[in-house]
């Protein structure tokens, strides 16, 4: 059950890293500063994938054990 709630953070997650990513691609960043502040944002958010991810994989073999 756990499993679900952490896909759906992942999902969420990265559906808004694909929102930023498509402002920076086009061009919809309108300074130097909003520029860092939308690549700060991306990154931290596959910092946080990555983390939930991790967790996930440990649950899932804790389980197996």
């Amino acid at each position: 059950m756990i499993d679900r709630h952490l896909d759906y953070l992942i999902t969420e997650m990265r559906e808004r890293m694909a929102l930023l990513s498509d402002a920076l691609a086009s061009a919809k960043v309108g300074s130097y500063e909003e520029y860092k502040y939308t690549c700060g944002q991306i990154r931290g958010l596959e910092s946080a994938c990555f983390v939930i991810e991790t967790l996930k994989q440990r649950l899932e073999n804790s389980d197996n054990e």
